[in-house]
């Protein structure tokens, strides 16, 4: 099986850079490891997403045009909260 290629946004990698040496060394090793580690497919209004979990940390990705895009990162407490409007201003461009 081929590898496919992982785009990160710029916006989580400032998030991913302000975190402790720690963890930011398990986020990156995570995000470059996709579509393997802690994933799960989103269901109902989220459907076609997936969540990758390092820690406490949420990152939201999707598979488009066979690439995985990691759009938005987030605390567990606060991601799903946030995610529908941050959905809808990113996708709604095109």
């Amino acid at each position: 099986m081929r590898k496919r290629s992982v785009v990160v946004a710029d916006s989580v990698w400032e998030y991913v850079g302000a975190l402790a040496p720690e963890p930011r060394r398990r986020c990156k090793a995570a995000l470059l490891a996709l579509p393997g580690g802690d994933t799960q497919q989103l269901e109902g209004d989220y459907a076609g997403h997936f969540r990758l979990r390092v820690g406490s940390l949420r990152f939201i990705y999707r598979e488009h045009r066979g690439r995985i895009e990691v759009f938005y990162v987030e605390q567990r407490r606060l991601v799903y909260d946030l995610l529908a409007a941050h959905i809808a201003q990113l996708f709604q461009r095109g």
